[in-house]
């Protein structure tokens, strides 16, 4: 009796070690594919902060609650835009990139800067409070030469000029894109 009595504690003891070790995917692979990939690995991450592991980490509440008013500050800062979505990504070569991305899916703002220049990576709220106002200072539209886009990004964004690559692109309102390339 006291050996299966034994036995059936060390399972259960197993058992509860491994439910409260729980699986904690974090998703560092970059990400360099399309927007909808993108899409997919930072709903992976919401999903993440509101789904229990079985623990009571009070800290997953606590994000999940600040991600709904940080949701809400962002949607209301992107209303005022003149773009529902914005990527740059800027190429220095020698393993220096310069990347940011605002974009809407299904009523989630979502937001990164990968900064390799200054080894800076911001998601969520943080990356676009640092992404936002730069974003008011442009005025690019349909009518706007690739000369003049690239400068005013340079410009909104404090980067350089002698970048190996270019790109930018934007999303419209009514969902016309705007994409402008160059290299050097």
């Amino acid at each position: 009796m006291r050996k299966s009595a034994s036995i059936a504690g060390s399972v259960l003891a197993t058992a509860l070690l491994l439910g409260a070790c729980g699986t904690n995917d974090t998703n560092t692979e970059k990400d360099t594919t399309s927007t909808e990939d993108t899409t997919t690995d930072s709903g992976t991450v919401t999903d993440e902060s509101n789904t229990s592991s079985g623990t009571n980490d009070s800290s997953t509440t606590n994000d999940s609650t600040a991600s709904d008013s940080d949701q809400d500050y962002m949607k209301e800062k992107m209303d005022k835009l003149t773009y529902d979505e914005f990527e740059l990504e800027v190429d220095y070569g020698k393993d220096k990139e310069y990347e940011i991305e605002i974009e809407q899916d299904n009523g989630t703002v979502e937001s990164t800067v990968e900064d390799e220049l200054s080894n800076s990576n911001l998601h969520g709220r943080e990356a676009f409070d640092e992404i936002y106002p730069k974003l008011e200072k442009l005025e690019i539209t349909e009518t706007t030469s690739k000369e003049q886009a690239i400068q005013q990004a340079l410009d909104a964004f404090n980067l350089k000029d002698d970048y190996v690559k270019f790109d930018i692109e934007l999303t419209m309102p009514d969902g016309q894109k705007i994409q402008f390339e160059d290299k050097k």
